[in-house]
């Protein structure tokens, strides 16, 4: 009596894993063909049978999809330009920070320097002193053409963008015109 329950047991539960794989299977089509139903195109052969005096609003309509695509790409580069603005302006940001820095490094080393020149102060300490903040003005200097090289770069980026975006508008003008 055991045997045969078991092997029931194991059918039972073979069968409900192949009925649960087929209702996921139904449900992923059903979602599937509403989607495609969405954003498909139209049967094709279908609308070859139309007549060439009825597909006179389709040739708009696809003319108005053509522009709108553009106009989506254009809105994208658009957006690109802007964070790429964005950046140019936080290297430049960046940069006046260095610069900052080390104006502010070198007006200590200008003091040290004529403590030090004037014989006040410990002289060792003077010159160990002056010796790190120089050593720090090397680093900002290190720091500043790297963040030079970012802004030029990112400057090459943005002025390609702009080109780029120039010629998407006057294409999109274009297709305006052709419009009317």
């Amino acid at each position: 009596m055991r045997p045969f329950f078991c092997t029931v047991l194991t059918l039972l539960l073979s069968f409900s894993l192949l009925v649960g794989c087929e209702t996921t299977k139904s449900m992923k089509a059903s979602i599937t063909s509403k989607v495609d139903s969405m954003t498909s195109d139209v049967d094709q052969e279908l609308y070859a049978q139309v007549p060439e005096d009825d597909r006179m609003l389709v040739q708009e309509a696809e003319f108005s999809l053509v522009v709108s695509t553009e106009k989506a790409k254009l809105a994208k580069f658009k957006k690109k330009l802007a964070n790429k603005e964005k950046k140019y302006a936080s290297y430049a940001l960046d940069l006046a920070k260095k610069n900052k820095k080390s104006a502010a490094i070198q007006l200590d080393i200008a003091k040290l320097e004529a403590i030090d020149r004037s014989g006040l102060g410990e002289k060792q300490d003077n010159i160990k002193t002056i010796a790190d903040l120089k050593a720090k003005t090397l680093d900002i200097e290190s720091d500043k053409v790297k963040i030079e090289a970012k802004l030029s770069t990112t400057k090459i980026d943005i002025e390609n963008l702009k080109n780029q975006i120039e010629v998407m508008e006057e294409v999109i003008n274009s297709m305006k015109i052709a419009e009317q």
